[in-house]
């Protein structure tokens, strides 16, 4: 673990004006997305915003920024204590793997830069939503416009109560589990894959899904009389649940090469599985077999036997040298 926490060392971290200004700009996108909201639902008369209420209503937007700051540093505080609260994710690819193939470690660690916080901020807001989705069912959509406010506020409930559990074991776990650098070797397919990026495209993709076929369902059931409700239904969680989720990867990202070389600890010695500084050897041949393997089964065709040619220098009576190609005589002209 010394060799691998020196690597993590030796990566950029974000400053601290830059996790200010990201937790500043969390709480602002909090604010204005919660209030883009509301005051569209005005606009459309759908609901009625109290003037009396905007300082009390902001206050409660500041406090819920507070609250998820707290929360996320309690997780990151006990996916470094305790990392197999995290295994959720690794135990899927198991199972999917069947037990087939081996596990290394082998890391590469990244630097820390907002443009990655802000790009899995946006992953995460969308997979929160995804499975609140998943969780409500197409039977607690909305019918019509007049249940817009009771169904957003339900969903928005079912995103808040699942936020936890989602982000610590489905975006903070494959994460760590990418950047511990756990690689999957896989004899049966022949293949070499990062678990983490496996685990990530599953659930994207199963988050993306979940999203399009509930705004197809909207889409059939009010997309005729209301054609802005489905694309809204998925709004009013979104925006403030981007803020959020930006709110815990900031926090997150304090903790994160801790977190990282606990996750790699807990791998070696739960599982022992061997790294790429203590069996170096190992690993190599682990993988050269299999390209060996995948090369003697699947031949390219860019590689042509070139039968040899000898030359044979005659000298006529005149004095001059002429050469001659004489190909072997078992090499026949349709073999060449």
């Amino acid at each position: 673990m010394n060799a691998f926490s020196r690597q993590l060392e030796e990566t950029s971290s974000l400053s601290n004006q830059q996790i200010l200004l990201g937790m500043l700009g969390s709480v602002i996108i909090l604010i204005a997305s919660t209030w883009g909201v509301i005051s569209l639902l005005s606009y459309v008369q759908i609901y009625s915003v109290d003037p009396s209420n905007l300082v009390r209503y902001t206050m409660y937007m500041i406090l819920a920024s507070v609250a998820a700051t707290v929360i996320a540093i309690i997780i990151s505080v006990l996916m470094i204590r305790w990392p197999r609260i995290v295994s959720i994710p690794l135990r899927i690819h198991r199972f999917a793997k069947r037990s087939t193939g081996e596990y290394f470690l082998s890391p590469e660690p990244k630097d820390q830069s907002m443009s990655t916080v802000l790009r899995r901020s946006l992953y995460g807001s969308i997979l929160v939503v995804g499975i609140s989705l998943t969780v409500l069912g197409f039977d607690l959509m909305v019918a019509d416009t007049s249940q817009i406010i009771p169904s957003g506020i339900f969903l928005m409930l079912a995103s808040i109560i699942v936020l936890p559990i989602t982000i610590m074991e489905f975006y903070f776990g494959p994460w760590l589990i990418k950047d511990s650098g756990l690689f999957h070797l896989d004899e049966r397919d022949r293949s070499l894959s990062n678990v983490g990026d496996d685990l990530e495209d599953i659930l994207e993709f199963f988050a993306g899904v979940d999203i399009i076929l509930i705004l197809i369902e909207l889409t059939i059931r009010v997309g005729s009389t209301d054609p802005w409700l489905p694309i809204f239904i998925i709004l009013i969680p979104l925006g403030p649940l981007f803020s959020i989720v930006l709110n815990f990867t900031i926090i997150f990202m304090v903790f994160k090469k801790k977190a990282t070389l606990s996750m790699m600890e807990y791998l070696s010695t739960r599982y022992e599985v061997p790294d790429i500084h203590s069996s170096p050897d190992y690993i190599r041949s682990r993988v050269l077999a299999l390209v060996e393997r995948d090369l003697l089964m699947n031949p390219s065709s860019d590689q042509l036997i070139v039968p040899e040619v000898s030359i044979e220098v005659v000298v006529d009576e005149s004095g001059i040298s002429e050469p001659i190609e004489t190909a072997p005589e078992s090499i026949t002209e349709d073999d060449s």
